[in-house]
């Protein structure tokens, strides 16, 4: 009997902050983890080699998560490396101020593309992929865990596009869970403040 591969990620924004301690506490689990980074080339070079010391197999994959063609093209070029694909991690945020007062068009769609629509993308690629695997006569099942935050139950009117986003990803996690199940499972994880940045000091 063979034995099974080994289990693979991607882990979008796993260049740095949380991102990256979640790339690493999958590698420690023995994980192969696809490090996604926009712009921190050698961020993700780091966090990729301290995956592959952990688990053996890292690889980064760079990807603006705010243009469709790269999203749409993300992870089929993770699985063309790996072989397969058994998670996602939708980790990665815009993360930028503003208010009421200096609401934009602008801003909502930069935060809802990146924040939701791609999470959304990935959901349903990684479902295409496990179709793909059972039509092969694979036993093949997946998963989709979607950060989104706290600030959803304890709203402030501070970055208030970006909480808009969070709250169109909640809703979507919800619709996603029950349009890809049972082969796909669509969870949601709201962490509380975990990392301060500039923004928040």
């Amino acid at each position: 009997m063979s034995a099974a591969p080994t289990r693979t990620v991607l882990v979008t924004g796993s260049a740095k902050r949380l991102g990256r301690e979640i790339a690493l506490a999958l590698a420690r689990a023995g994980w192969q983890v696809a490090v996604h980074y926009r712009d921190s080339l050698e961020d993700a070079r780091s966090t990729s080699a301290e995956c592959s010391e952990l688990s053996g197999n890292s690889a980064t994959f760079r990807a603006n998560l705010g243009n469709e063609s790269a999203v749409r093209n993300l992870l089929p070029r993770v699985v063309a490396h790996f072989g397969h694909l058994d998670a996602v991690v939708n980790s990665a945020s815009t993360f930028e101020h503003d208010g009421a007062a200096s609401f934009s068009f602008a801003a909502m769609e930069k935060h809802i593309r990146s924040n939701a629509g791609a999470a959304i993308l990935l959901a349903q690629a990684l479902h295409n992929h496990v179709q793909e695997q059972r039509a092969a006569g694979q036993a093949a099942r997946g998963a989709v865990v979607n950060l989104l935050d706290q600030k959803l139950w304890n709203q402030n009117p501070d970055f208030f596009s970006y909480t808009l986003s969070k709250a169109a990803l909640e809703a979507a996690t919800t619709m996603l869970a029950l349009a890809l199940a049972p082969s796909v499972r669509v969870v949601g994880v709201a962490p509380g403040l975990t990392l301060t940045s500039a923004l928040l000091s």
